[in-house]
């Protein structure tokens, strides 16, 4: 069983791809072959495909089917997730990855700020923070960002815009409520209140 996970993490790492590089001509064969979401895909696809015909065939142990059919739905919920990346050269790939990603960022503003807690930038920002990162980290994507900017349609800008406001209001009263309960608690009564006083007078 544990094999399952190791040959999915191979189809993901993308190391099938790889071309050892002995020469000129192979390191130039291995530039070419930059992995895509669509052979990443075809590969996984095909391995979900695989172990859902040995789970209908019956040649395993009770233990056995009950943990493939929980790994199989595990991978097929977040298949749309986890093939996203390849396409993006430098988006990270793996938790490692990505976390490493995350300490630069938090790394990035402590220098900028000279705070230690990020919280009030991560809620001001949210999701948008590793967005502007990536952009920003090179000039000539950061180029590219500024073109199709200006190509964004005016309605979907204001409909993405209402979004991340609703967002960040969720992320916010989170935190209010596990950093400041008592404050948060009081606004919200004092709120009901207005509200009920509101309405008797209606």
């Amino acid at each position: 069983m544990r094999q399952w996970v190791l040959d999915a993490e191979n189809i993901l790492d993308g190391s099938w791809a790889e071309v050892p590089e002995q020469n000129e001509a192979n390191a130039q064969n291995a530039e070419e072959k930059r992995v895509t979401n669509r052979e990443v895909g075809i590969r996984f696809d095909a391995f979900i495909q695989e172990w859902s015909q040995k789970l209908v065939e019956g040649v395993m142990s009770q233990t056995e089917r009950e943990c493939l059919e929980q790994f199989l739905q595990v991978l097929n919920n977040l298949r749309s997730h986890l093939i996203q990346c390849y396409d993006v050269e430098g988006f990270p790939r793996t938790n490692n990855e990505m976390e490493g990603a995350i300490r630069k960022i938090k790394t990035s503003y402590r220098r900028i700020s000279g705070r230690k807690n990020w919280n009030i930038y991560l809620l001001r920002h949210g999701r948008n923070v590793a967005f502007y990162e990536w952009w920003d980290a090179n000039p000539e994507r950061w180029n590219k960002f500024e073109r199709l900017a200006k190509n964004v349609d005016r309605e979907y800008w204001k409909q993405m815009k209402k979004e991340t406001i609703s967002a960040q209001s969720e992320q916010l009263k989170r935190f209010r409520f596990r950093h400041k309960r008592e404050v948060f608690l009081a606004t919200l009564e004092k709120r009901w209140a207005a509200a009920s006083e509101t309405v008797i007078l209606h």
